[in-house]
């Protein structure tokens, strides 16, 4: 899907978090080039709302809530045969949490990047807090793969994932669906969909159904959240 596809209803604007708290208002548009700096309680109340940065490098921050919206439901995540059997080899070590900076390195190791430093600075801290979270694949002690997300009230939002070798960023994802799963969470929120994530199970929906389901999630009397038991 082209970004001329996705835009939609599209606005530039300042802003402040009081006026993103307006759920309403915010959720009626598709993309949003908006005049602010990219503290940790934007991000958050932005990620609330639905909307996701995502922009070319030197363009406009533009924060995106398209219609449809690329979902993956956990009990619908497809392994292949291949990975499958990566997976049972055990090629990769894998690892959570133990090395997200470098992580987000990884996946902003490209052409064209959306995790400028301000980005980036903004999900350190995050993790810091114990917001935003790392799966990492190893080989003889080298990151090769890893995926990073953010744990957003219950709805894990699968921000972005790289590799160096081939399934090493597959196998993390692996890893990642089965400890949500034991966390309790059912939805891992994909933004956009793509050939990639479309094989391993994520599928489009409509963004009002989207919006239902964080809805609901979040109100929920059991709403999940990231942990381990160890």
């Amino acid at each position: 899907m082209s970004e001329s596809e996705l835009r939609g209803r599209s606005a530039h604007m300042a802003m402040t978090i009081e006026q993103l708290a307006d759920t309403e208002f915010w959720r009626s548009f598709t993309a949003l080039e908006l005049d602010v700096p990219v503290t940790v309680d934007f991000y958050l109340h932005a990620l609330k709302q639905g909307l996701f940065p995502w922009n070319d490098i030197g363009a406009p921050r533009t924060w995106w809530s398209p219609d449809p919206r690329a979902v993956l439901f956990l009990n619908e995540f497809h392994v292949s045969r291949s990975l499958s059997r990566t997976i049972r080899q055990q090629r990769f070590e894998v690892t959570f949490d133990h090395d997200f900076e470098r992580t987000v390195k990884g996946c902003a190791d490209r052409d064209q990047t959306w995790l400028d430093p301000e980005l980036v600075r903004a999900l350190q801290e995050m993790h810091e807090l114990g917001i935003t979270h790392s799966v990492e694949t190893w080989r003889n002690g080298n990151l090769v793969g890893g995926v990073y997300g953010i744990d957003v009230d219950g709805i894990f939002v699968g921000d972005s994932m790289f590799h160096y070798e081939p399934n090493a960023s597959k196998v993390a994802l692996a890893f990642l669906v089965d400890h949500l799963r034991n966390c309790g969470f059912q939805i891992l929120d994909c933004q956009v969909l793509n050939e990639h994530t479309e094989s391993l199970g994520a599928r489009n929906i409509p963004r009002d159904e989207f919006y239902t389901l964080v809805d609901e999630t979040r109100n929920s009397d059991t709403m999940p959240r990231w942990h381990f038991s160890r």
